[in-house]
């Protein structure tokens, strides 16, 4: 990149339908550019796939080909230095691009059910369970995630809601079943009787917002489940933003109660500064559980072969272990700042690693 010495660089991130997942990339990609010392330049490239996304990503060779025509019309010079993308879907077209420009730089987010050795740079979350001594692998304990926004006039608005609820706040963020794990109208139930059990060691009340993965009947089991004083949010096809006080339970609440189903949810209510407590998923009967870590196990997911199912109990462990979360019912119960203030140490230096190449 030596003969563009002086002139901006382009990022660009490669988005879909999945919110959670753009997020990441996106976050990732203004994390980059704040730290470079050059003025660089961040575009959303949002694609959309044909049938053949259905291939594994070993029989695809670098092309637009698992691109509808109107994605493709977007991929065009001037080319990018940096190309962020994430998780399994976009990678023949990274490839692609690299076609274009052998100089680009490609970093990913999450799984890419790939051969490893495709990519600069792999940023990725222990529930994914890929080899963390892989030299391009960067093992995170969240994935990446810029401060929320705070409306202060829509929090003023939620704190008059809440007004009448004794404190502490424990804020029960409320996701559902996603294989492997299962939560039927019983595991909702048993997390009713745990917030409870919490609330009798804090006291306090409770704010509960459900998601589009809880389901009805699992929202009704666990509405039954938990004495008042509460406010409960029923989350609905349809229903605005201004209805779903998830945000402002993530900036008001003084401890959480988290189902361990989602990294993203997890990773909000960690950031918070605040006590964490998870409650465990039922893993369905007989689903696979294995990670790549050494072995043949290991062979296969850095050739891109085979690539180890999530293990969002890894992903628990991990923050559990460095504190920065508890299981339910397992540790002290306690409200309030956890004494020790979160530093991503390994995002923050894959970050400058990123920029150092944009800089070059």
């Amino acid at each position: 990149m030596g003969d563009r010495q002086g002139q901006r660089r382009r990022i660009w991130v490669l988005t879909g339908k999945r919110a959670g997942d753009n997020a990441q990339a996106l976050t990732l990609a203004q994390m980059v550019r704040r730290v470079c010392e050059n003025d660089s330049i961040v575009e959303e490239k949002f694609l959309s796939y044909n049938v053949l996304r259905i291939f594994p990503n070993i029989l695809i060779p670098p092309s637009q080909t698992v691109l509808q025509e109107a994605a493709k019309a977007g991929l065009k010079p001037p080319w990018p230095d940096l190309v962020i993308g994430v998780g399994r879907r976009s990678v023949p077209v990274a490839r692609w691009i690299r076609r274009r420009n052998p100089r680009v730089r490609i970093v990913w987010l999450g799984r890419p059910r790939a051969p490893l050795a495709w990519f600069d740079m792999l940023l990725t979350t222990p529930q994914y369970g890929l080899p963390e001594d892989a030299p391009n692998v960067v093992m995170l304990d969240l994935p990446p995630a810029l401060p929320p926004v705070r409306d202060e006039t829509e929090l003023a608005r939620w704190r008059e809601k809440f007004a009448h609820l004794p404190r502490p706040w424990t804020g029960v963020l409320v996701g559902g079943a996603r294989w492997p794990l299962a939560f039927d109208a019983g595991d909702a139930k048993r997390l009713g009787r745990a917030v409870e059990a919490l609330r009798a060691d804090v006291g306090g009340s409770w704010l509960v917002s459900t998601s589009p993965r809880t389901g009805i009947r699992q929202a009704r089991a666990l509405h039954e489940a938990l004495a008042r004083p509460g406010w409960f949010f029923f989350w609905r096809g349809g229903s605005g933003m201004e209805d779903n006080p998830h945000r402002a339970i993530l900036a008001l609440a003084d401890c959480f109660v988290v189902t361990a189903d989602s990294a993203s949810m997890i990773a909000e209510a960690v950031r918070t500064g605040k006590r964490v407590f998870l409650f465990p998923m039922r893993r369905v009967a007989l689903a696979p559980a294995w990670r790549a870590q050494r072995g043949v196990a290991r062979w296969l997911a850095v050739r891109g072969l085979l690539s180890p199912p999530r293990d969002m109990r890894a992903f628990c462990e991990r923050l559990v272990a460095h504190g920065r979360a508890a299981w339910l019912g397992t540790a002290d119960p306690a409200c309030g700042e956890i004494p020790s203030g979160l530093r991503e140490t390994a995002l923050e230096a894959a970050v400058r690693r990123i920029a150092k190449w944009l800089d070059a």
